[in-house]
């Protein structure tokens, strides 16, 4: 393709064609009219139009109109390069508006799609540098992916004009994409080191609505990004009927945590009464009746002093040992079986425990997207808007 059949746009980011005072000069930028195949002049001129806008919004370099480029290069000169290829005229046209990387590319019919191929090449050498391609899309799709890709292929470029995102998503697990390449999952260990300009940010995760938007990254600066991620109505009702079941389970293992503590802890307390009432006064008396070595002949001091095991005492000088044996043997059954609850419901209550706080801690709130509404409406401009509105 001809420089006049493939008209030169010269490209520069940072600035329009007028910042020749400024004081930091920005790198010149060649962007050549996109070869159209198969298509008509005006679908490639809105492509490399595409292009250009998408280079401009970078703001990092010098920009050339095809009118600038016109007024910088004579009539005669451009008929002389009019017999010569684009990329072969890159290295003149380069040389001549010291423009040191140009964008050449093309615009390709095929079947009802388009397909859109842009390269940058080293303008003395023409080595390609970077390559993107856009494949079967729409007019409408390419003027509204062009500007992004067209930044992406200058990454080499801007290296050295790194700064950091910092992707936040409360959803764990859900996968980050820059520029559709996958960098981690949620939480991420650290910031994504990128080149200056806009990238295209991706989060999704099986279940929920991918969302994909533009982020502005400056020099050695930090951008923050939160995402939010709306599931869908299936994963949310799935969502809800799992951790409901949890959280049911939950306040069931809790409940029965508390019973059967406190039934062991009653169970307990009255075995203990019951031994150190009357079972200790009947057990005292029969022991002093039997002559036990060590046994007092008289009622004991912890006796008296224990209305329970005093009253037990009693009943046994009135009653005899007879009835002092029977009730001893009977108090010391309650006392065991009283025991034996106590042992069984707190090995009950602490398993239902530690289910409970095994549910608490690994179940969460089955309302969790239970107000989560989203909409798409159109805009005056002709483009459209999300709204992502919940409580939580």
């Amino acid at each position: 393709m001809t420089v006049t059949s493939l008209r030169v746009s010269v490209l520069l980011v940072l600035a329009s064609a007028g910042v020749a005072t400024a004081v930091e000069q920005r790198p010149n930028l060649l962007v050549l009219d996109l070869e159209a195949r198969g298509i008509g002049l005006p679908e490639a001129q809105a492509a490399t139009g595409s292009v250009v806008r998408g280079i401009r919004q970078l703001d990092v370099f010098q920009v050339l109109s095809s009118d600038d480029v016109r007024q910088l290069l004579a009539l005669e000169r451009t008929r002389q390069l009019s017999g010569a290829k684009a990329e072969s005229s890159v290295g003149q046209l380069g040389a001549a508006l010291n423009a040191p990387n140009a964008v050449v590319g093309s615009v390709t019919r095929v079947g009802g799609k388009l397909q859109v191929e842009i390269r940058l090449l080293d303008a003395p050498t023409q080595k390609v540098l970077n390559q993107k391609t856009l494949s079967q899309v729409t007019v409408e799709q390419v003027a509204a992916q062009l500007p992004g890709l067209s930044q992406e292929l200058l990454a080499p470029l801007l290296r050295q004009q790194q700064g950091f995102l910092v992707v936040k998503c409360r959803e764990e697990a859900a996968e980050v994409l820059v520029d559709d390449t996958l960098v981690g999952s949620i939480p991420l260990k650290g910031s994504i080191d990128l080149a200056r300009g806009t990238h295209r940010l991706t989060v999704r995760k099986d279940g929920f609505i991918a969302q994909t938007q533009s982020v502005r990254i400056e020099p050695k600066q930090t951008t923050v990004e939160e995402v939010e991620l709306q599931p869908s109505a299936d994963y949310a009702k799935i969502y809800k009927d799992k951790y409901g079941k949890m959280r049911v389970g939950a306040w069931i293992a809790t409940g029965v945590a508390v019973a059967s503590l406190t039934t062991a802890v009653i169970f307990w307390a009255n075995a203990n009464s019951t031994y150190n009432g009357a079972f200790q006064g009947e057990q005292a008396w029969l022991n002093a009746a039997a002559g036990v070595p060590g046994a007092s002949q008289t009622k004991p001091s912890s006796v008296a002093s224990n209305p329970a095991a005093n009253d037990a005492w009693n009943q046994c000088t009135l009653q005899g040992a007879g009835y002092c044996t029977q009730a001893a043997n009977s108090n010391k059954s309650s006392i065991q079986t009283s025991q034996y609850v106590a042992i069984g419901t707190a090995v009950v209550g602490l398993a239902s425990a530690g289910v409970a706080t095994w549910l608490w801690l690994s179940g969460k709130d089955p309302n969790r997207y239970a107000d989560l509404v989203a909409g798409v409406g159109p805009t005056p401009s002709g483009g459209g808007t999300f709204a992502l509105a919940g409580r939580f």
